[in-house]
């Protein structure tokens, strides 16, 4: 049997005395009847005392001066089991402290251990995302009645800017450009001036340029006479400018109009007469045209895709539609509007968490309201009663991970600028509230830099 030396012994000890001082958690030692026996410099930190101020004091002691409350290791000297609690400090800070019970060999208890993990800002994080909540929760019925005028859904002060507009122009037969993103409900509001205008019991017709062959969109829009070419009716066809007489006509995606039918449609704005193709005669039309685009016309006609003169006559009432990520007022009507919608067409009562509600206000809807609308229709489809963030899609979520990330960020460097100031206010010296805060006089001196500059 061999025997350690007092060298070796002490070796020991002292690498046990790293450890122990090493440890991230502060660790406590309480004896059977209540006194602490020894701690380590987390403790300072924690508690914003000199290890001498606590060695040798009673913990009810300490609880009773409010240093920390409640004291895990009182409730262990009672009940002989480990205990699990979160503890705050008298300086507002959350610790989560483990406590366990060491008995000898005669099962007689000996003394406490405690472990104390700071968790000030995460709790400060979980509290400000439950305030969050709560707000969300009563939206739906705080939120002022949105206006809602021919299928147009609006709250936000940039889309009142525009319906304001579109009251205006609706009572006269000018020509309307309406520019905008894709999804931004550009049709919505062609509609919404169309209902408004004098020409609201006629026709709306509505023909997207960009979604049919250039040798069909002639035919569509001006019509023919029977015979003009292979496949044609022989009685010929009333194309969409004539079929709209007295009414509107909406051309969407108007640059995408091939430029050899873009003069015709000039003559048609500036004479209002349309010749079919193989006609040789006018026919008078009374229609009034709206066109819409998700494209630079300015850009089109300087590189010679789109005529500069219809342009101009295009150009004379532009209304452009903000993207949804900049009128974030719209997001939670537009959403609530579409799950009632949803919800009554497939039969569901699915509602929206707090959560799911935060992240819709938090993503940017690259893809307007068509991204918001086609998200929403599939989320009724596919959750359950309650709509939550696992049921969002990939991108969302990652979207919303990331600025919860930054959000945690910003209340952690609040939280240190804080500190930093109140400590440096306090000493006035960079070694001091090193030595206070448990971190190297560099890195004070760093954020003194970074915060008071």
């Amino acid at each position: 049997m061999s025997f350690q030396s007092a060298k070796e012994i002490n070796l020991e000890i002292s690498e046990l005395e790293d450890i122990f001082e090493g440890s991230f958690d502060e660790i406590m030692v309480v004896n059977k009847n209540g006194i602490v026996k020894k701690v380590n410099s987390v403790c300072e930190i924690n508690y914003h005392l000199p290890i001498e101020e606590i060695i040798g004091k009673h913990v009810e002691e300490l609880e009773q001066n409010g240093v920390f409350s409640p004291s895990a290791s009182l409730q262990v000297i009672e009940k002989k089991v480990p205990i699990e609690l979160l503890q705050k400090t008298r300086y507002g800070r959350y610790l989560h402290v483990r406590a366990r019970p060491l008995f000898n060999n005669k099962g007689n208890l000996t003394k406490v251990v405690c472990y104390s993990r700071d968790l000030t800002e995460l709790i400060n994080l979980r509290k400000k995302l439950e305030e969050i909540e709560e707000q969300l929760e009563t939206y739906h019925n705080e939120l002022n009645e949105p206006v809602e005028f021919h299928g147009v859904i609006s709250k936000s002060s940039e889309m009142q800017k525009v319906l304001k507009i579109v009251k205006k122009i609706a009572k006269v037969d000018t020509t309307v450009l309406i520019l905008g993103e894709t999804g931004v409900g550009k049709s919505k509001i062609v509609q919404h001036i169309h209902k408004l205008s004098g020409r609201g019991n006629q026709v709306l017709n509505e023909i997207n340029c960009a979604a049919l062959p250039e040798q069909l969109i002639e035919s569509e829009l001006f019509g023919y006479e029977g015979g003009s070419f292979t496949g044609a009716f022989k009685s010929g066809k009333e194309g969409l400018i004539a079929a709209s007489r007295k009414g509107t006509l909406f051309l969407d995606e108007i640059g995408e109009l091939p430029l050899h039918l873009q003069g015709k449609l000039l003559q048609v704005l500036q004479e209002k007469k349309v010749r079919p193709v193989g006609g040789k005669s006018y026919i008078e039309v009374d229609v009034r045209i709206i066109a819409a685009t998700n494209r630079d016309l300015e850009e089109m006609v300087e590189q010679g895709k789109f005529r500069k003169d219809l342009y101009y006559r295009l150009n004379i009432i532009p209304i452009y539609i903000p993207p949804l990520k900049e009128r974030r007022d719209d997001i939670l009507p537009l959403a609530y509007h579409f799950l009632d919608r949803f919800n009554n067409e497939y039969q569901s009562e699915v509602r929206f968490s707090p959560k799911v509600l935060e992240a819709f206000l938090n993503y940017s809807w690259n893809g307007n309201i068509r991204e918001l609308e086609n998200l929403i229709e599939r989320l009724v489809i596919i959750s359950d009663d309650v709509i939550t963030i696992k049921d969002l899609p990939y991108n969302l979520r990652e979207y919303q991970n990331k600025r919860n990330n930054k959000m945690l960020n910003e209340i952690i460097e609040d939280l240190e600028k804080a500190v930093i100031t109140e400590s440096y206010k306090q000493y006035n010296s960079t070694y001091k509230v090193a030595k206070e805060l448990g971190i190297s006089q560099s890195s004070v001196q760093r954020k003194i830099k970074k915060y008071l500059g």
